[in-house]
């Protein structure tokens, strides 16, 4: 049997981050195998902790195309990644 994974964060404490968060800051949203762990087969998490994380990471992939975050992997083992969001500047890059 794998391991269990659980989100790092609740949904609500993402957000609270989100907002509070300086340029630079950064926390990871989870650890494990982000896609895996999303899909409700081959996932350990049970339903409503797959749903949480589901959430957690629309959240950081919508902040990211907004540019208010940097997505960055870290690998921890050789199937254990952490997942974490980095505050961006807030500036706009300028187009040319």
């Amino acid at each position: 049997m794998k391991p269990r994974t659980l989100p790092v964060l609740s949904e609500r404490s993402f957000l609270a981050w989100i907002d509070q968060a300086q340029p630079g800051d950064r926390i990871s949203y989870h650890e494990g195998l982000l896609a895996v762990d999303r899909a409700p087969g081959p996932s350990a998490l049970h339903g409503s902790a797959r749903s949480e994380l589901d959430r957690i990471a629309d959240h950081a992939m919508a902040q990211a195309k907004d540019g208010c975050l940097l997505l960055v992997q870290r690998r921890i083992a050789e199937d254990r990644i952490a997942y974490i969001a980095i505050k961006a500047s807030g500036d706009k890059p300028r187009r040319n």
